[in-house]
C-alpha cells in the first residue's frame, strides 16, 4: 500500500501496563521509524495526551483503569474519542474475540490487533490509517471505513461462526477487501484532482482573455460562461 505520508512526522503513544509488551510493541514502531512514547498507566497516558499531538493510540485493553476496573483501554479510547477526533486508536488485547473487536469499534477503535502481537499486521494497520488520512475528506473515509467494518464483525457475531475458522483471519480478509473498495475510490480522487486543476487553469485563461478582448461583447460573453461554468465544477 503506498503511503504519501512521511513516516518520520507520525507520533504514536502505546500505552500496556505488561513492561515487556509495551516495550516490545515500543521497539517495533521505532524499528519502522516511528516516533514513539510509551505509557504505563491511564493517568500516565493521559497526562502525554495533553502535552502531544498523537497522530495514533495503541492501547492495551484491559489495564488498570481511574475506577478501579481492568478497562483502562476503553477509558482511553472514549476519552481520544471526545477529545482528540483526529487522533486513531488501535486497541490491543489479549482477549482477542469478536466480542471485544466490536465492543472496541462500537466505541470509536479505528481497529484491533490480539495479543500476541505480530509486527507485520501491526504496521500494516497503521499504514491502512496513514493511507485513509491521504483521501480528500479523511474524515469521512475513516468514518465509512469504520461502519463497514463494524456492520460485517456484527453479522458475523449474529450469524456465529464454525468453531474451527479463526477470526482474526476473517477480519484481515474483511480489511483487503474494504481496502479494495477504498483503494477503487482513490482513483476517482485521482481523476478529480486533475480535473479541478485542469478547470482552474482553464479559468485563469479565460480572465486573461477577457481582460485583453477589448469590447467584443460576443468573446466576453463567451469568456464570461467559460468562467464561471469552470469555477462551478472546482
Amino acid at each position: 500500500m503506498g503511503i504519501a505520508v512521511t513516516e518520520s512526522k507520525i507520533k504514536i503513544l502505546v500505552i500496556d501496563d505488561d513492561r515487556i509488551s509495551r516495550a516490545m510493541v515500543g521497539n517495533a514502531l521505532t524499528t519502522y521509524q516511528y516516533d514513539v512514547d510509551l505509557a504505563e498507566t491511564v493517568q500516565n497516558a493521559l497526562e502525554r495526551i495533553l502535552k502531544f499531538n498523537y497522530t495514533i493510540i495503541l492501547t492495551d485493553k484491559n489495564m488498570p483503569d481511574s475506577q478501579g476496573g481492568d478497562q483502562g483501554g476503553m477509558e482511553i479510547l472514549k476519552y481520544a474519542k471526545m477529545h482528540l477526533p483526529a487522533t486513531e486508536v488501535i486497541i490491543l488485547t489479549a482477549f482477542g474475540s469478536i466480542e471485544s473487536a466490536i465492543e472496541s469499534l462500537k466505541y470509536g477503535a479505528f481497529d484491533y490487533i490480539a495479543k500476541p502481537l505480530d509486527p507485520k499486521e501491526l504496521k500494516e494497520k497503521i499504514e491502512r490509517i496513514l493511507e485513509y488520512r491521504s483521501f480528500i475528506n479523511p474524515k469521512n473515509t475513516i468514518s465509512i471505513y469504520r461502519t463497514l467494518h463494524n456492520a460485517i464483525l456484527t453479522l458475523m457475531q449474529d450469524q456465529g461462526r464454525p468453531a474451527a475458522e479463526d477470526p482474526h483471519q476473517a477480519l484481515k480478509e474483511i480489511d483487503k477487501t474494504i481496502d479494495h473498495f477504498f483503494r477503487a475510490q482513490k482513483e476517482w480522487e485521482r481523476v478529480l484532482l486533475i480535473q479541478k486543476e485542469a478547470l482552474g487553469k482553464i479559468a485563469v485563461y479565460a480572465e486573461q482573455l477577457k481582460e485583453g478582448g477589448g469590447e467584443n461583447s460576443l468573446l466576453r460573453n463567451l469568456l464570461e460562461k467559460i468562467i464561471y461554468e469552470a469555477n462551478k465544477r472546482i
